[in-house]
This record gives C-alpha cells, structure tokens and sequence, in this order.
C-alpha cells in the first residue's frame, strides 16, 4: 500500500480548486495576487510607473513571502524524509486550514497587506509540497503549465492515439477544469458573501485535512494488523 497519500486525485484536484479560489478572491478583495507571482511582478512594474508604491509594496512583500514558503517547504520535505516521517504533510493541510479561518476573522480581514504576504506564504509551501498526481506533475497554484500539458498530450493523443497519452491529457484536463472551477465559484461567492469567502476555503481545507487523517490511520491500522 503507498504512501503517496499527498499524490492521491482528489487531494491534488481540491488543492487545485483551493489555487483558483485563493487567487479569485485575493486579486478582487486586495488587488494582489496570492501565488501568481507572474502576475505579481507586472503589476508592480505598472504601478511603479503610475507612482502608487504602497501597491508595489504590497506585491514586493507578496514575492519575498512566496520565496521564504518555498524554502521552507524545501527544508521540510528533506528533513522528514531523513527522519521518515511520511505524514509531514498533513501539518500543512491543517495550517493552510487556519490560515484561511484566521483571515476570516474580520480583525485580520481587513489588513489587506498581512494577509496577502500570509496566504502567499502558505500558497507556497502548498505549491512545492504537494506537486504530483498519482506520479504525473501538475501545478496547484496556476494554471499555465497546466494549459501546456493539456495541449501537449492532446496533441500527441492525436497522433498516437496512445492510451498513455490519453490518460495524461485527461489529467492535465481536469486540473485545469478545477483551477477555473475553484476561480469562478470564488468570484460567485464573493459576490454573495464578501471577505467571508474565505472561510468557505478553509472549510474545503479542514475537510481535505481530515480525509487525509483517515487515510494515513487506515493505513497504519493496516500495518499493524499484519504484523
């Protein structure tokens, strides 16, 4: 039985979905954007030239906050596999979790620079921890690359009509699907709820953090049955 359990398709599908709803919602609520640091830096090279520097300084700290969570994320994938500890990563689903529940509260919800660097942290060490789908690749935070996988594997779909090719479309169709899935129902339900969409995030997350509860003691439970 694997222990991948942060490779399983629902895991890697709702943490896309969380990718588009975390930036629909930044960009409309603070006008920066929590993982797309692409998007990021033109912004605060526009702004820069429009002389609105308290924007470029929020999208400066956003970058340098998204660059400190890779690091982290680095260090701790390394130091739990030499202590092998394979179950690390549910720590960061339950801290993504109250993150969003925290910026829900309307004492934080309102300093908008605090909580974009914040999210933009933890969108980080999502990114880097959880980058695989039953072994294939894919991106959780934006959807560029995935848009290149997708059209890449339909492609060669056409031409081989290999079943590999098939399966790694289909795999990069649906976390594309998710990504804009996550984005639209954010931007729906801002419009209904404002800032407390946030908390619908955080409820998709504590929810992915329990099924991954039961699935890491479900196999222990099995281990120790063997033995």
């Amino acid at each position: 039985m694997t222990t991948n359990f942060h490779e399983d398709r629902m895991v890697g599908l709702i943490l896309t979905f969380i990718g588009g709803a975390m930036d629909a919602y930044t960009y409309i609520h603070y006008d920066v954007f929590a993982s797309a640091q692409t998007g990021n830096v033109i912004l605060a090279i526009i702004q820069g030239f429009d002389g609105e520097w308290s924007s470029v300084w929020k999208k400066i700290l956003s970058i340098m906050c998204f660059f400190t969570g890779i690091l982290l994320a680095k260090y701790a994938i390394d130091f739990f596999k030499k202590k092998q500890i394979h179950y690390w990563r549910l720590f960061i689903l339950y801290f993504e979790a109250l993150v969003f529940l925290v910026v829900g509260l309307p004492l934080v919800n309102s300093h908008s620079t605090f909580v974009t660097v914040l999210i933009a942290f933890t969108a980080a060490i999502q990114w880097v921890a959880f980058d695989k789908i039953d072994g294939k690749t894919y991106t959780s935070l934006f959807t560029t690359g995935n848009i290149k996988g997708l059209a890449v594997n339909f492609y060669e779909y056409l031409k081989t009509r290999e079943t590999q090719d098939k399966e790694n479309f289909l795999h990069f169709f649906r976390v594309v699907f998710s990504f804009v899935l996550g984005a639209i129902l954010s931007i729906y339900s801002y419009h209904l709820l404002n800032g407390k969409t946030v908390m619908l995030i955080a409820a998709v997350l504590f929810v992915l953090a329990i099924y991954e509860t039961i699935m890491v003691l479900r196999f222990y439970r099995l281990n120790q049955m063997r033995k």
